[in-house]
């Protein structure tokens, strides 16, 4: 947690003991947080990596040693609280002006950065954490029905702003929050638009080459480390950073015994490990493998819980900040090829022809219905609730008739995968990694690169019958055959039957629990039901390509752990 900021009518509320971060105060105006610029009536500050920061030092005619908070500080003297659309890269601001008695708080472009708040006819709060809210009690832990809603519905993906609070928002990517003596409104700077692609293919993949050799040179610098799968993404991100880095580091996870339990399935059909090797190879990295067991994975699934601040995506979260901790011993920043899946079209769902006709990663509403008390069931109504929002949000992003059929369906597709899949897959990376003091780095959501990508068409993205054929075109002269050509495989979760019976256990555990806050609102039979079934883990997953039995156990788990940590209050 880096920071937490209040504007506020209550004077005898301080909000010092909540961070151990430095506070300033002016005016209404409180802001604690590190790397702070204050000058006059103005208190601002940045959080995370500012691009264009020479640029502005230009523009603003600062010295070149100006802090990025001093830029922002300055930006907004000269543009008001439009300044937002100046800052570009994964960064997220806020200024905050006392004499004007406002305050402008803005979300990067792409949404790497999270930003949370809340806002009542008295106070605005705000913070990179949502406990940190919590903590400062300006928010309740009251979920409504539409949070268990989104909970048991969605999660643990969320719709775009919201939170499974019902007080606390989370502010959208390319939106910024403007208050102005105690009126408030989001607005958006930022967002893609649906625009010709008039360029043929040779000068598309020309472009989208020079668009990943920009992004990688920006991040170069900093000398980071790689998370490197073997797969498409993390390997052509690595030849790219191996040119200008002689010593790159590279770390891979994997499991204990997985060379015996794996199990090819259509999601995940081969294993890592090989393909690591031959990149390595290829690349000269120095390497190292974290390989976890079952009992790591089933012990920090309230750690990782913590970090996000939400039930997540049990193990699946805990792997990588364990990862994350190995890399933090010789690094402090990553490289990532996330995000590339949802720019370049690699998810298994591009790919099915079938109509759109709900969140394709999140298709299991039956079990979710199946779990819970019949009479919440009957109050929440969940199989209604997605639907009436999956309907809303199509509509929404659908470009229009103009388009084909087909294409029509993909970029709708996409932008759905933007505002739900992606942002859980960023949260992750984000809190994983920075519960290890490590910085992750993610070029290839550049919002250059994923401007462009955007409109090109979908049977160019689909370059040469393959899934990302125009990411593979782009990159095929780094990359050896077989590493090009390898299939999409996702981020590498055990296959391991203990931990399967872990969170067997767990949830029998759980179950016998009188006292589980969770057991007001979901099925104590259905859970032990679920918990003394076969448990495979290569069964068809209930949400994404990797969350199947264990993880259903894990991720209710890591529900009722927050529910109780946090002393929810679900007032339906």
């Amino acid at each position: 947690m880096n920071y937490l900021g209040v504007y506020h009518s209550d004077y005898n509320r301080p909000v010092s003991g909540v961070m151990d971060a430095p506070c300033i105060t002016k005016g209404r105006m409180t802001l604690c947080a590190r790397g702070t610029a204050s000058r006059d009536g103005l208190i601002a500050m940045t959080r995370g990596r500012l691009r264009n920061r020479e640029a502005l030092i230009a523009a603003l005619g600062q010295a070149g040693g100006a802090s990025d908070a001093l830029l922002a500080l300055e930006a907004y003297r000269r543009w008001g609280a439009d300044y937002p659309r100046h800052m570009e890269g994964p960064v997220a601001t806020c200024v905050m002006d006392a004499d004007a008695d406002a305050l402008v708080l803005s979300r990067d472009r792409m949404g790497e950065q999270p930003v949370f708040y809340a806002l009542d006819e008295r106070c605005a709060a705000f913070s990179d954490h949502p406990d940190s809210l919590l903590k400062s009690d300006r928010v309740e832990p009251v979920v409504d029905g539409d949070g268990l809603r989104e909970l048991f519905g969605l999660g643990p993906a969320r719709t775009p702003g919201r939170t499974y609070y019902r007080d606390m928002r989370m502010l959208e990517p390319g939106c910024a929050l403007a208050i102005r003596r105690n009126r408030a409104s989001v607005d958006r700077y930022f967002a893609l638009e649906d625009a010709p692609h008039e360029d043929d293919a040779a000068r598309t993949v020309q472009t989208v080459r020079e668009l990943l050799e920009a992004a990688v040179a920006e991040i170069a610098p900093l000398k980071s480390a790689v998370m490197l799968s073997g797969g498409l993404d993390s390997t052509a991100l690595t030849a790219l950073l191996a040119q200008y880095q002689g010593d790159l580091r590279t770390f891979s996870v994997d499991y204990l015994g997985n060379e015996r339990d794996f199990e090819p399935n259509a999601f995940r059909p081969e294993a890592d490990a090989p393909y690591v090797k031959l990149a390595v190879g290829a690349f000269g990295t120095q390497h190292r493998f974290v390989t976890l067991d079952a009992q790591a994975l089933a012990r920090g699934m309230g750690r990782a819980m913590s970090l996000r601040g939400f039930p997540g995506m049990a193990d699946i979260d805990v792997s990588l900040m364990l990862l994350a901790r190995e890399i933090a011993r010789f690094d402090g920043s990553v490289v990532s090829g996330e995000c590339g899946d949802e720019v370049f079209g690699g998810y298994p769902w591009f790919r099915d022809d079938a109509p759109l006709t709900g969140f394709p990663w999140s298709g299991s509403l039956a079990l979710r219905e199946r779990i819970l008390r019949p009479e919440t069931r009957e109050a929440l109504r969940l199989t209604e609730y997605v639907r009436d929002v999956f309907e809303t949000r199509r509509a929404a992003a659908d470009p229009g008739a103009e388009f084909a059929p087909d294409e029509r369906r993909l970029r709708t597709m996409q932008r759905l995968c933007f505002e739900y899949f992606m942002p859980n897959l960023q949260e992750r990376a984000v809190r994983m990694c920075a519960g290890a003091g490590v910085e992750v780095l993610t070029p290839l959501c550049d919002d250059r690169l994923v401007r462009y990508v955007y409109n090109v068409p979908w049977t160019m993205k689909f370059m040469d019958g393959q899934e990302k054929g125009l990411f593979r075109a782009a990159v095929r002269d780094l990359l050896p055959e077989k590493l090009l050509k390898r299939k999409k495989s996702p981020y590498p979760k055990t296959c391991s039957p203990h931990f399967a019976q872990l969170t067997r256990t767990l949830a029998e555990r759980l179950v016998s629990d009188g006292d589980a806050p969770i057991f007001h609102y979901v099925d104590r039979d259905r859970v032990l039901e679920i918990a003394r079934s076969d448990l495979n883990p290569a069964d068809t997953p209930w949400f994404g390509q990797l969350m199947a039995g264990p993880q259903l156990l894990g991720y209710l788990w890591q529900v009722n752990r927050w529910m109780a940590e946090r002393n929810v209050t679900v007032r339906l």
